[in-house]
């Protein structure tokens, strides 16, 4: 590369130099040439430089040559004089010196690599959560880790590689014991901590207390019996202690998610996390004392101690106090600094509130483990217990702060699983490692560990039923159904999992370099058996019981339902239906859906096909009285009444007779005439009500000084067209109504009515960018004509071709029978992107009028209450895209359009009723699974709307029939108004009606 730029230095320089010389090829020497140049120039005409630069590095590296030769030659004369084997000791020694060169270079790059693992099994994770939530939703998601991990461990060891995952792998398998718990544990129990209802727990706490230390020492002491009388490793009697308080700590994440799914009475749910939470502190806190003293038999120095029954009481008030000392102290703080923290408007805040208890949580775990040598979990515990019951009031974005604490727990324990199963998995492995440790697990060892499965379930069953006469007198009491929910719901899992790494990782550091290498291999075999075994139980519980706990639940019956809660969803589903038909008529009143036919709504929105004409009037009721007069506008009802309404059966009318205002029986005359006639019927009006056409305010103009402009701001505008137009605030206003688009854009798309995947998100927002562009450069709004450039991107036909693959696999696998159409695909989407521009427009320039009127004088320039003829131009700009947007339409199949606006229309009910149940779950008032049972029929019916293409529905009325229903019937058939252009709206004594029809409902 040196030599490749010089060459071009230098042809660049002759080049110049030969622009230089005269004809002859002499140079032309000028008088005014500088030395340096010249003197440049030799340089490079010579090669001189390079000649310097090679003398400069080669004088400054000679001492270091010269040494290393000295060396060299010493080593070769003293061979020569020794003989050959000293010569071969001086060749060992260089070879060690490059040997240690070497490894140090492969553990810098093994440390890189360390990097990888963990957002590997994130990914890992991704594609699991997506199988598991669409075809295996019984199964636990850490579980399913565990084997992915498993088979990743069990992959590596078998087969030798040196890619990048294999050396990822091997740098997370040699992390400290220490650490290990210092990464997982603060940010799976402080979640844990913070989310139990703080009221059962100070209730049941002396009940926790006694499943926390008396009965996990009792378990303890029961396992190590095991593992010491059965098991045939030769285990010491403090390594089996230690195994058995690992396997006492229990983990509630997964059967936490299953009692909140199926809504489980609040107390089950205390005696799960409760005992957990406790059970964690009590059982490290034991696991400490038996592993120092098990540590002790090693012989290392300075490792472990020789621990009596009196320091071992002392040790376990120690541990167990001081950490919960530790935790209420860091508590505090963390109330301390929450509540200086309390500006509620400030982002900032809340992310840097957020900060704090994760920085509490880390630092309190590392102060009272490895500071203060206390119980780290237990202080974790009691920290979060204490900012759950002080600062959860002072905390300014509770939904931000619960949200990031979730995310922190799915990483740490998809993390933490996967690299379970990648030690477990390097364990059951049938080759040797480089210490020679066979990690086989045998026919033998497999058959102990079902063996041991059982006798925990034995032992915890035992426990329950010796301390139930206890447990049910004290605290918030329980009832032999929770007992045996919590006998075979006691899974065990990352607490477990994190000891057992710990514990397998300290032995092999410790007895690294022993004397003793039959001892060192024993010490290794050991603590490998032990973390299989853990592993095994975690994985066999986490498979096996986790996915039959629902099962066992509803046969106890305590998730079952009462009639009294049957009643209540069914009121829920009946609310649900008029908030969907309300949501409808609020549609039928936008001029983009006039054309919409019920037909095709109530073929895809099945809560709406049990609606009758009573129900109409009703949500037209509701839908009138919760709308303020200035916004309202009358729905479009011609497409839904031939649907709905049936005379009786003797022919007279069953609806009131409309009444004017002066009391008499209006003339009845069929609707068409009426449409025909422009009669508009007695609709209320409101004495608010602004002008029906825009008023230009002059000089001599009386402006109303009230609030009645602000209030009228959507339907009528108020402009002062005295004040000329400036460009410069043109160009900002401009630019500000691009950015109100932009968020109309988004909040579509968070309420559903435009997918967030796919072309139709991407053409609209990228329009934007160029419409930006565009406004930056001083031109008007012009976003259509660069909605229609963003539309001829990529994502269009990319999308077509995906959709219509899937289309086509569906018809090989016998759902689908009709071929892609996709003409009508494409004509589909353009639709949707047309009504969606058209809203955020729309919605676009009404805030931007409430936002740019002006509530007082502006030194006599400005009238109060107007708009300034700045904004009028930035509202003929948005006009003026509507209307092109409409056009484009128009130069469509009016028939397809209709057909395509339908299944639009169907989108966003089924979407508003997925939104329904998905706030009751979020409040409280349905379980998790009642509202997903209710949303995932919602989201087959929103896929079977994406799958249509039908040209007919079921009891599709053509115009023809539904212009021949309207001339038979006279208006006070319907008791409803009919306007000219076709809007219909109810009558005041329908209205009083329907009032007292819903209150009856209700």
């Amino acid at each position: 590369m040196v030599c490749t730029d010089h060459q071009k230095h230098k042809a660049a320089a002759a080049a110049t130099t030969s622009s230089c010389c005269n004809g002859n090829g002499h140079a032309n020497r000028q008088p005014d040439d500088k030395f340096d140049t010249r003197l440049r120039n030799f340089f490079i005409r010579t090669n001189v430089d390079l000649f310097i630069i090679g003398l400069a590095v080669a004088i400054y590296q000679a001492p270091t040559l010269l040494v290393d030769a000295a060396e060299t030659g010493t080593v070769h004369e003293s061979a020569a004089f020794h003989g050959d084997g000293d010569s071969m000791e001086g060749e060992l020694l260089h070879q060690d010196t490059t040997a240690a060169e070497h490894e140090t270079q492969e553990t810098e790059i093994r440390s890189t690599y360390a990097v990888l693992f963990p957002w590997f099994a994130q990914i890992l994770g991704v594609f699991a959560y997506f199988l598991l939530s669409r075809y295996a939703h019984a199964l636990p998601y850490t579980a399913v880790m565990f084997i992915i991990g498993l088979i990743i461990g069990f992959a590596e060891h078998r087969h030798d590689s040196n890619n990048a995952i294999h050396e990822s792998t091997a740098t997370w398998l040699q992390i400290n014991g220490e650490l290990i718990l210092l990464i997982f544990l603060p940010g799976l129990l402080y979640l844990e901590s913070y989310n139990i209802d703080i009221h059962l727990f100070i209730k049941s706490f002396n009940q926790i207390l006694v499943m926390a230390f008396p009965m996990v020492l009792a378990g303890t002491t029961l396992t190590a019996c095991v593992a010491y009388y059965i098991f045939p490793y030769g285990w010491s009697f403090d390594l089996c202690m230690a195994f058995g308080s690992i396997l006492s700590a229990t983990d509630p994440v997964a059967v936490a998610v299953l009692l909140n799914e199926l809504g489980a009475p609040p107390r089950l749910k205390m005696h799960i996390g409760g005992e957990s939470l406790m059970n964690d502190g009590s059982a490290v806190v034991f696991y400490v004392i038996f592993r120092d003293r098990f540590f002790y038999t090693l012989g290392v120095p300075d490792v472990g101690s020789d621990i009596g029954w009196a320091e071992g009481f002392k040790l376990f008030f120690r541990l167990s106090l001081g950490g919960m000392c530790i935790g209420l102290a860091f508590g505090l703080g963390t109330v301390f600094l929450l509540y200086k923290l309390k500006r509620r408007l400030s982002g900032e805040d809340s992310v840097v509130q957020v900060v704090v208890t994760i920085s509490s949580a880390y630092l309190c775990f590392f102060t009272s483990e490895i500071l203060s040598t206390c119980s780290g979990i237990i202080a974790v515990v009691f920290l979060g217990v204490t900012v759950k019951t002080l600062g959860e009031s002072m905390m300014n974005d509770k939904h931000l702060m619960h949200h990031f604490w979730e995310i922190a727990e799915w990483l740490l324990n998809t993390l933490l699983f996967t690299f379970a199963g990648v030690e477990y998995g390097a364990i059951i492995s049938d080759n040797q490692d480089t210490a020679g440790v066979d990690a086989l697990f045998t026919a033998k060892d497999w058959g102990y560990l079902f063996l041991l499965f059982v006798l925990l379930l034995v032992i915890r069953l035992v426990l329950l039923v010796a301390f139930y006469p206890i447990n049910s007198n004290i605290g918030i009491g329980s009832s032999w159904r929770e007992m045996i929910f919590m006998w075979y719901g006691g899974l065990r899992g990352a607490v477990g999992i994190a000891l057992a790494i710990a514990l397998n990782a300290e032995v092999w550091h410790f007895t690294h370099g022993m004397a003793d290498v039959n001892a060192m291999h024993e010490y290794r075999v050991q603590s490998s058996k032990l973390f299989g075994f853990v592993g095994g139980i975690a994985m066999l519980t986490l498979i096996i019981n986790a996915p039959t706990c629902g099962p066992l639940l509803r046969k106890l019956g305590l998730v079952d339902s009462t009639e009294t809660q049957l009643k209540v969803i069914d009121n829920y589903r009946q609310l649900m239906v008029y908030e969907v038909l309300k949501e409808y008529v609020a549609m039928l009143s936008e001029s983009r859906f006039r054309d919409l036919d019920f037909s095709v709504v109530r073929e895809h929105v099945s809560c709406l096909q049990s609606i009758d004409y009573e129900a109409l009037q009703t949500a037209i009721s509701l839908h009138k009285k919760e709308t303020p007069p200035s916004q309202y506008e009358a729905p479009y009802l011609k497409n839904i009444i031939p649907y709905l309404y049936k005379r009786s059966e003797g022919g007279e009318d069953e609806a009131d007779v409309e009444v004017s205002n002066k009391g008499d029986l209006k003339e009845e005359k069929p609707l068409e005439a009426l449409a025909e006639e422009g009669d508009v019927g007695d609709e209320e009006t409101n004495e608010d009500d602004g002008p029906d056409e825009e008023e230009q305010v002059v000089e001599t103009a009386v402006v109303n000084t009230n609030l009645k402009s602000l209030k009228n701001y959507d339907r009528t505008s108020l402009f002062d067209l005295r004040v000329e137009v400036v460009d410069q605030e043109a160009h900002e206003e401009r630019l500000v109504f691009i950015k109100l688009i932009r968020n109309q854009y988004h909040k579509l798309i968070e309420d559903g009515e435009v997918d967030s995947r796919g072309f139709i998100p991407y053409s609209l927002l990228r329009s934007l960018d160029f419409a930006e562009d565009e406004a930056h450069r001083g031109l008007p709004l012009n976003d259509w004509d660069t909605l229609k450039a963003a539309s001829d991107s990529f994502a269009k036909p990319i999308e077509a071709k995906i959709r219509s693959l899937a289309h086509y696999k569906r018809r090989l696998l016998g759902k689908n029978k009709t071929h892609f159409d996709r003409d009508y695909f494409e004509l589909n989407l353009q639709v949707r992107q047309v009504l969606a521009f058209i809203k955020a427009h729309e919605m676009a320039a009404k805030v931007f009028k409430k936002g740019f009127l002006r509530m007082k004088d502006d030194r006599g320039l400005q009238r109060k209450g107007s708009l300034t003829s700045t904004e009028k131009v930035i509202l003929d700009e948005c006009s003026a895209q509507i209307a092109l947007a409409m056009a484009s339409l128009e130069k469509l199949n009016a028939r397809d359009v209709a057909l395509s606006k339908s299944h639009y229309a169907c989108d966003i009910l089924l979407h508003k009723a997925a939104s329904y149940f998905s706030q009751l779950s979020s409040r409280g008032l349905m379980t998790q699974r009642d509202a997903s049972e209710f949303v995932s029929r919602i989201e087959k019916e929103l896929f079977n709307v994406s799958e249509c293409q039908q040209l007919t529905h079921t009891d599709e009325l053509d115009a023809s029939r539904k212009k021949s229903f309207f001339a038979d019937l006279t208006k006070s058939d319907l008791n409803l108004s009919i306007t000219a252009s076709g809007f219909i709206t109810v009558t005041s004594s329908a209205t009083t009606n329907l009032g007292k029809s819903a209150a009856g409902k209700s």
